[in-house]
This record gives structure tokens, C-alpha cells and sequence, in this order.
């Protein structure tokens, strides 16, 4: 089928816009600026701002699915600006989409239901509880998306993933392999954690999936088939880039003390708590599993991490 990407030429569009290829797909990516974006036979389309105003008709032209990933999630951008990029533009172009297009499959974010999922996992019958601007802004998209299908009868599919690694990850997975690479010491021994991930290749793999089964419908939580602690986490990337794992114990109360005074209080959170999701509706509603072992995922983004320095 013709599928429109947005944000295609992102960390997560080019490996989504390659995995619709190789499946036998026709993409129409969605982009800010030239540029790759998962093969020189995707038809690229200027769009410099996917929230501004303009006749979103040429994206749609004889397009049977969408999926929508463009969004922002700066920490420093305002909750207006992730207003209207992440809410805003994901109704627009629902709204326009809702005459022709069959399917609408949105990037949402584990972030719905919170930050902490304690001793349990997240499932999709979960309440919806965000504790930041991103959060929230994808809950009220998800919203917003749900009234726009109930109304024209569009399928909908809103993909809630935990955090994303693979080859050109940034933001804080990056910081985490360059602190890791450093070989330096780290503070965390003492933190009893679980954490759900999910590398590119199973993401692009799953999203693929909720373009093509005639199942796939709702909100639908992803991860890769272990969740692991975050000492386990440095041990196994330490392995991948081979370097040792130097750890050491710090109570997690005064790490998290340690992070507020830093200006680091998020990024301390996210390596202490626990964020466990439940993929078992993935697995009964679309007979999904993951391809890539979190090991080969690690593996893969070591090999891209090694060759930032060749």
C-alpha cells in the first residue's frame, strides 16, 4: 500500500521508512529539509512546519495509511510549542486524513501513564497519568485522535513505546554510552530497578505490523522481551563497546538529592525508578515478538557508537 510517514527523516522514520520498503511498501515520507530518509525511493515532501496551516492535500493523495511520528521533545521547549507540534499537528492532519485514508497509526509514548510503573507493568487498561510537558501533550493528542476516528470511523492505532536505542540515538541514551565508553566509575550499583526498552529494529518492525494487520487497532504498549535493571543496562553496554563496567554503591535517595542539585533530577528518575510495560496485548492482538534480543540491539548500537570516532 502507499503509506505516509511523517518525521521521515528522523531516528525513527528512516529505519520505519526502510522496513516499509523492504516489506514491499510505496513511502511518501514527510520531511522538514532534504535529506535521507530511508532509501532514495521514498517520495519526499517538504513540509518546514508539519503544525502550521496549509492544505495537507498533497501529502494524502492516494494514501490508504498514516503514520504520524513527527513530534518535538526538547526539555527546553515550551508546553505551548509541544502544544502545537505534538497535539495540534497530529489532529490536523488526522482530521484531513479522515476522508480517504483507512488507517492512522500514531507515535504516543509509555510517558501516558506515568513515570513509575513500581512493582508492577503498564498495561493499556492503565490509567493515564503523565508527569511532564511530553507526556502530557501525547495523552491529549491520544485523545484528540480517538474523537477524530470515533467520529469518521478511521482506524486508529496509538503505538506507546518506552524508550527507543539503536544506531544515531541521541538525547540521554547517547550521554549514557559516552558516560559508559569513559570507562569512569558510576554510581549505581545501588539501584534495584526494572526498565523496559525497545531498539529501532523491533519498533520499525512492530509499526510496520500496525500498518498491515487487520487486527491492529487501540493503544498498544512495545518493548523488547526483557526488561533489565539499570546496573544490568551499564554491564551489558559495557560488554557491547568493550570496556569494563566500574560501579559502585550509592543509596538512590542521595542520588536522586544529587540530581536536583545538579539540575539532573529527571535523568537521576530515569535511572532509578522502575518502568515496566506488559507487551502481552501486542503479542495476542498482532501475534508480534520481538526480532532483535536487547543483546543484539546493544551490540548493533555499539558498532554505530564505535564509528562516530574512526
Amino acid at each position: 500500500m502507499r503509506v505516509l510517514v511523517t518525521g521521515a527523516s528522523g531516528f525513527i522514520g528512516k529505519a520505519l521508512c526502510r522496513e516499509l520498503l523492504a516489506r514491499g511498501h510505496t513511502v511518501r515520507g514527510a520531511v522538514r529539509r532534504p535529506g535521507p530518509s530511508g532509501g532514495a525511493e521514498v517520495e519526499q515532501v517538504i513540509v518546514p512546519d508539519i503544525a502550521a496551516a496549509f492544505d495537507r492535500g498533497t501529502l494524502l493523495h492516494d494514501v490508504e495509511a498514516v503514520v504520524h511520528l513527527a513530534a518535538i521533545a526538547h526539555r527546553n521547549a515550551s508546553d505551548s510549542e509541544l502544544r502545537r507540534v505534538n497535539v495540534d499537528a497530529a489532529v490536523r492532519l488526522a482530521e484531513a486524513a479522515s476522508g480517504t485514508v483507512r488507517r492512522f497509526v500514531f507515535l504516543s509514548s509509555v510517558k501516558v501513564h506515568g513515570e513509575d510503573s513500581g512493582g508492577r507493568a503498564y498495561s493499556e487498561i492503565d490509567p493515564l497519568h503523565p508527569e511532564d510537558y511530553y507526556g502530557r501533550a501525547k495523552r491529549d493528542a491520544e485523545l484528540a485522535l480517538t474523537e477524530v476516528a470515533a467520529r469518521s470511523g478511521m482506524e486508529l492505532v496509538m503505538i506507546r513505546p518506552p524508550l527507543v536505542y539503536g544506531p544515531g540515538v541521541g538525547g540521554n541514551f547517547l550521554r549514557f554510552l559516552r558516560w559508559v565508553d569513559s570507562g569512569l566509575p558510576l554510581p549505581l550499583a545501588g539501584v534495584f530497578n526494572r526498565r523496559s526498552l525497545i531498539c529501532l529494529d523491533n519498533l520499525a518492525d512492530a509499526i510496520a505490523l500496525c500498518v498491515e494487520h487487520p487486527g491492529a487497532g487501540g493503544p498498544i504498549l512495545l518493548g523488547d522481551a526483557e526488561s533489565v535493571s539499570t546496573p544490568e543496562l551499564t554491564a551489558r553496554i559495557a560488554r557491547a563497546l568493550d570496556r569494563p563496567a566500574r560501579l559502585f554503591g550509592v543509596p538512590p535517595a542521595l542520588l536522586r538529592m544529587a540530581g536536583a542539585i545538579c539540575g539532573r533530577r529527571g535523568e537521576v528518575l530515569r535511572l532509578t525508578r522502575n518502568l515496566v510495560i506488559d507487551p502481552s496485548r501486542a503479542r495476542r492482538l498482532l501475534d508480534w515478538r520481538p526480532r532483535r534480543t536487547l543483546d543484539e540491539g546493544l551490540d548493533e548500537t555499539a558498532e554505530w557508537f564505535r564509528s562516530l570516532s574512526r
